[in-house]
């Protein structure tokens, strides 16, 4: 079993001081094998501590991120599965040939399969 954290607008720290502890009690390091983020993180200290819970982990950008270098968009083969990671505001075409499409607007994460 593969155990995957997607997240994202975590806005952290302008308009939250961090996650809640609840949440963040539950993340153990070495644990998760791949952290999807849909962008928004907003400082780097943020994407430092995600990659002491998995080393594995795929950003894209969100119009809130000091950090430029984030893509818009991200295809990325896991296995067998091509997956397409982005934030709403970089949604420009469907791409039918992704398994699974993660995408991440203002309430919501959303996921697409296709079969």
């Amino acid at each position: 079993m593969v155990l995957v954290l997607a997240l994202g607008d975590l806005h952290i720290p302008h308009r939250a001081a961090d996650l809640p502890s609840k949440f963040k009690s539950m993340l153990v390091p070495g644990m998760i094998q791949h952290v999807f983020c849909t962008g928004n993180l907003c400082i780097k200290e943020v994407q430092d501590y995600l990659k002491t819970l998995c080393p594995d982990l795929h950003i894209t950008r969100g119009e809130y991120d000091e950090d430029t270098r984030y893509p818009e968009t991200k295809t990325l083969t896991i296995g067998q599965f091509k997956l397409g990671l982005c934030h709403a505001m970089a949604i420009r075409q469907r791409s039918c040939s992704l398994f699974l499409k993660l995408l991440k607007d203002a309430r919501r994460i959303y996921s697409f399969m296709h079969l």
